[in-house]
């Protein structure tokens, strides 16, 4: 996600409640979005992230959840990346910490990422989790819809329906899914929000058999549910490397 200007009044839009009862503010989620060097492939990459850089962070007491989302089908304007690196933080000071950190001690480190991919400037996005508990898998589906809100519709409008679509996915078709919404903060712009969907292989094939023969629509339907974006959607699948907490 790149070539785009920061609108500032998106800064850190998200202030919903992950589970309608304490409010929980949005976590920083960090982008690189890469290409992989010649004889370099994701499962490289991956391995890299859950071995080297795991051991760093454990070794310095650093926090962050790091994960690779390797690019199976992503529409235009997004398509050219083979993989996009996102780290996590809970907070700026988090933020901070780990870039002095990797700046310095972990420059060898920094020196290997670069050695297998080369990545675009980091862009940032307020990272709001739908439910109370993480979906936590070594390797899940991620269906990412890129969207801009309707005319009257609000981020409230669009968590209230991302929240729905999952409940109403457990309810139609069985399946355990999670999801996040981004939105931009720093260093992009050009949407108003990215809705994901994610969970193990076989919850998410649930759900997109549910989209495919139409028993997902035919509910949302009966439900009443309108659409309060225009939305077009990429196909992930994310690797976890770090993870500390949700």
């Amino acid at each position: 996600m790149k070539k785009l200007m920061l609108a500032l009044a998106c800064f850190m839009p998200l202030t919903v409640s992950a589970d309608d009862h304490a409010p929980m503010p949005p976590a920083i989620a960090v982008v690189y979005e890469c290409t992989l060097n010649e004889g370099v492939a994701a499962a490289d990459l991956v391995a890299f992230g859950r071995s080297d850089v795991k051991t760093f962070v454990a070794n310095n007491d650093l926090t962050i959840n790091s994960y690779l989302w390797e690019a199976i089908a992503v529409n235009d304007p997004y398509r050219e990346a083979d993989v996009r690196w996102v780290n996590y933080f809970p907070t700026w000071d988090d933020y901070w910490v780990n870039s002095a950190a990797f700046g310095s001690k972990g420059a060898p480190l920094v020196g290997k990422f670069n050695s297998m991919v080369t990545c675009e400037k980091e862009v940032i996005l307020g990272a709001q989790n739908l439910m109370s508990d993480l979906v936590v898998a070594d390797q899940k589906p991620f269906v990412a819809s890129v969207c801009q809100l309707n005319d009257g519709k609000t981020m409230a409008d669009a968590m209230t329906f991302s929240k729905k679509f999952i409940a109403m996915a457990g309810e139609v078709v069985n399946a355990e899914v999670g999801g996040t919404v981004f939105s931009p903060v720093l260093g992009i712009s050009g949407f108003d929000y990215v809705a994901t969907y994610y969970g193990e292989t076989s919850e998410m094939t649930k759900l997109m058999n549910g989209v495919r023969d139409r028993s997902m629509p035919a509910a949302m339907m009966k439900a009443g549910m309108q659409p309060v974006a225009d939305c077009v959607n990429d196909l992930h699948m994310s690797h976890m490397m770090v993870q500390q907490s949700q």
